[in-house]
């Protein structure tokens, strides 16, 4: 279960890519967040991969946006 989504359709570049980074930086080492995207946003995957972070996308809904849920691992060394 994620606790937190966070619904970003609504929001001008660059907001959801620097909110979405925030939420993932403010997870603790095992915690998830999920975000909701207008589209599948590849810029902030490859940036939370580079960052150590774990995202899944979900499949696109009838509308193109896309959920993500982000966690930050467990060992946390290598997600700052």
């Amino acid at each position: 279960m994620i606790p937190d989504e966070l619904d970003l359709r609504h929001l001008d570049a660059p907001e959801p890519m620097l909110r979405a980074l925030d939420a993932a930086n403010r997870l603790a080492p095992g915690e998830a967040v999920a975000i909701v995207a207008p589209r599948l946003p590849r810029p902030l995957l490859m940036e939370l991969a580079h960052l150590g972070f774990d995202a899944e996308p979900e499949a696109p809904r009838a509308d193109g946006s896309v959920r993500v849920v982000i966690r930050r691992p467990c060992n946390a060394e290598t997600a700052a």
